[in-house]
């Protein structure tokens, strides 16, 4: 077992979005909602004992619970990238008893893929990361009676909660991260993280989050409670936000799904790539 120094805990704030041109190529794409997805991530920090750390070398959460154990980020130098993986993993296993690792086109070592398994965790795919350039997008016109409009206070962010917990088919005990992390972000046009709600006669029919950051606009968490499926809500919130992306000055926006990616193609989506995981549990390496 090796005793290394432990992996210390930071939280930064958001960073507004560094704008990129129109010619990212699928690799530029990919690390810019990485980078997208970390801030996602760093809103929970603190809360309900979850821990993100992020560094030039890795970026993880350990929630124990929503939104679940993740490292997002690997840069290892290769001299001495066995010794790294092994002190992170010793610190994970301090906090928790299981996490994915996840790889992406520009982590390092080159070979980090072979040294997870040779360690014994476990291949997996996880979801599809999908893109849009927002040079031509479909008119912005939603249905005549539908509202849409961003959250700017805690009645609308309780509004954004009970819709969105419906949505996915949770309860909102279960989704009380997502609205504490978002209570402690706050509201006001600055706000580099946005929730957005749509509305009919008062009650909300659709639900997302806009995420301005690391060079390209990220929505997340787009749903529909069941009974108002069907209506073109979510197509309608999502056609918005990608307008709204684009006058902010983004040049592209993305997206990861598990399961709805005609839904996105028929949007003008494309899928850029699809997560390559490997899960580690406790008991799995000697550390």
């Amino acid at each position: 077992m090796l005793l290394l120094a432990p992996v210390r805990t930071h939280f930064y704030a958001i960073r507004p979005s560094t704008r990129l041109p129109y010619l990212m190529n699928n690799s530029d794409l990919i690390e810019a909602l990485r980078l997208n997805y970390i801030e996602y991530f760093r809103l929970f920090h603190n809360q309900h004992g979850i821990q993100v750390h992020v560094d030039r070398e890795a970026a993880w959460i350990v929630a124990n619970g929503p939104p679940g154990n993740h490292i997002l980020r690997t840069n290892f130098p290769s001299e001495d990238a066995e010794q790294r993986i092994d002190s992170l993993l010793a610190a994970i296993s301090r906090q928790t008893g299981g996490i994915r690792w996840l790889l992406f086109p520009q982590d390092r070592p080159v070979d980090l893929r072979d040294r997870l398994k040779n360690r014994g965790l476990i291949a997996g795919r996880g979801d599809l990361w999908m893109f849009r350039q927002l040079r031509h997008l479909p008119e912005n016109s939603p249905p005549s009676l539908l509202r849409i409009c961003p959250v700017q206070d805690l009645p609308g962010l309780r509004a954004w909660w009970t819709a969105s917990a419906h949505g996915f088919g949770t309860s909102q005990r279960a989704a009380q991260r997502w609205y504490d992390a978002f209570r402690r972000h706050g509201f006001g046009h600055r706000a580099q993280v946005t929730n957005y709600i749509g509305q009919i006669d008062q009650e909300v029919v659709t639900t997302a989050t806009l995420i301005l950051a690391g060079g390209i606009a990220g929505i997340y968490d787009l749903s529909t409670p069941p009974r108002f499926r069907g209506n073109g809500f979510a197509s309608a919130l999502a056609i918005q936000l990608l307008h709204h992306s684009r006058n902010h000055g983004n040049s592209h926006v993305g997206l990861q799904t598990g399961d709805a990616e005609q839904f996105y193609q028929k949007l003008g989506f494309e899928t850029g790539f699809q997560e390559e995981e490997y899960f580690w549990a406790a008991g799995d390496t000697d550390l």
